[in-house]
């Protein structure tokens, strides 16, 4: 109940510049994830998000952070003026609990594999969100009339950019992983030693290994919130099936995390042996679409929760698929090439 209550305070955390809103975020940041104890104390660094919000207090008053970029940052300005424009499709409203399932187990499994001492982690994190935040903000209300809503997990225009901007994080660290590192644990500055040995991930299979952790949390969530459907609209529980079978079985899945507020409308057809999923007006086009980018810019690590949550049923009921990602104007799809 009381990280439940603390998820709360984290989804409605705007993303002011005070030195109040970072302590705040600090403070509240580790019951996003189960508590251990080499990190009970952990994102509670008072110093840290003091200097933080110093910091970002002085450029938002110096104007050092303009509508169309970041002044003194060129390479992330022209990559922020290169994106895709934000959908201006009508999305649905996420489910609170949904919403906040996905982020809190994308940022826990990052803690469970240990390849980056997490007070640097959420350090970055707010740095990022800050940076992006502005012209996020901007784009918004410029190319669809209204700004995100701060800190509501369940506006979609708000999930797509917190969403991508954990990610956009998460990949930074993937692509320098630590073996060992000092991590913060007490508000006196203690630290204490993490250090990954053979029975820990190795770090080219770190994205994967993250990407399968987080379906199978969120795909656990989709199950057990409709358990109690009745078969013509339930989806049984993953076992070996016919490939006819497990298509009829993901297309109930896929609406069913449409019904959740991911998209608008969702599908899954069987074409020959490969399997299309479509997410119409998904809450998480726009970053998704720049986490993607062109093959050669492609990030190791996808925010494409739809196609881990299919993936960790696909793999339960014993098929193997290769996917890919295809985009429209209004959703995208996740083809899985079966393979028992």
């Amino acid at each position: 109940m009381v990280q439940r209550m603390l998820m709360t305070m984290v989804t409605h955390i705007t993303h002011s510049r005070s030195a109040r809103a970072c302590l705040l975020l600090a403070t509240v940041a580790s019951a996003l994830k189960p508590t251990y104890p080499r990190r009970a104390f952990l994102g509670t660094s008072a110093v840290t998000a003091a200097t933080i919000a110093q910091t970002s207090n002085a450029a938002s008053k110096t104007g050092l952070l303009n509508i169309d970029g970041v002044e003194g940052n060129p390479l992330l300005t022209v990559e922020i003026n290169k994106r895709p424009p934000i959908p201006k499709f009508v999305r649905a409203e996420l489910q609170q609990d949904f919403a906040v399932c996905l982020m809190r187990n994308s940022y826990n499994v990052v803690d469970g594999l240990d390849f980056v001492a997490m007070d640097a982690f959420q350090k970055r994190f707010f740095l990022a969100r800050q940076d992006e935040w502005e012209p996020y903000y901007s784009k918004a209300r410029q190319q669809l009339g209204r700004p995100p809503n701060q800190g509501e997990l369940t506006d979609p225009l708000y999930f797509d950019f917190i969403s991508f901007a954990q990610y956009k994080v998460i990949n930074e660290f993937l692509r320098a992983p630590k073996q060992a590192f000092e991590e913060l644990v007490t508000a006196e500055g203690d630290t204490t030693v993490v250090i990954r040995n053979a029975t820990s991930v190795e770090n080219a299979k770190l994205a994967d290994e993250h990407s399968k952790r987080v379906g199978d949390a969120a795909l656990d969530f989709v199950l057990s919130k409709f358990s109690n459907l009745p078969p013509t609209t339930g989806v049984l529980a993953p076992q070996p099936m016919s490939p006819a079978e497990l298509a009829a079985n993901v297309n109930k899945l896929c609406v069913l995390i449409a019904v959740l507020g991911f998209s608008v409308d969702a599908s899954a057809t069987l074409v020959g042996s490969a399997l299309r999923c479509e997410f119409v007006a998904p809450a998480n086009y726009w970053g998704l679409k720049v986490l993607a980018g062109s093959p050669l810019s492609r990030q190791p690590l996808l925010n494409d929760f739809g196609a881990k949550i299919v993936g960790a049923y696909l793999a339960r009921c014993g098929f193997f698929a290769a996917r890919s990602l295809e985009f429209t104007p209004v959703a995208y799809a996740h083809v899985f090439k079966l393979k028992v």
